[in-house]
């Protein structure tokens, strides 16, 4: 029987060796900007679609429907909204780099 923590050591190499092999690939093979960015936007959306179930599962088992529902609708709320901010005033700048950075640009994107 291998011990837990080494069990935990070889997935964690694993799951991160995805990293490297993704960084490789990136190095030696020119990506289309169009395919980098489909394949950044689907994997922020099975992230956000991870987090989202696993959170509604203990909010309800925690607050019950009524709790979950209006949490996560109002999540949804905050994250449009602030989107749109960024969108509006932020992402703009998010290009440029070195001295081209205006720093209230940056205050905004941390924010």
């Amino acid at each position: 029987m291998i011990p837990e923590w080494i069990m935990a050591g070889l997935w964690g190499l694993i799951a991160g060796s995805a990293l490297l092999i993704g960084a490789l690939f990136a190095y030696l093979f020119k990506i289309p900007q169009r395919i980098v960015a489909s394949i950044m936007a689907f994997g922020a959306g099975v992230l956000l679609s991870a987090i989202s179930l696993e959170l509604m599962e203990e909010s309800f088992s925690l607050g019950g429907f009524p709790n979950m529902v209006t949490g996560f609708l109002l999540g949804a709320l905050i994250f449009t909204v602030i989107n749109i901010y960024l969108a509006r005033y932020g992402a703009k700048h998010r290009k440029r780099s070195g001295k081209q950075v205006q720093s209230k640009a940056c205050l905004k994107i941390i924010v």
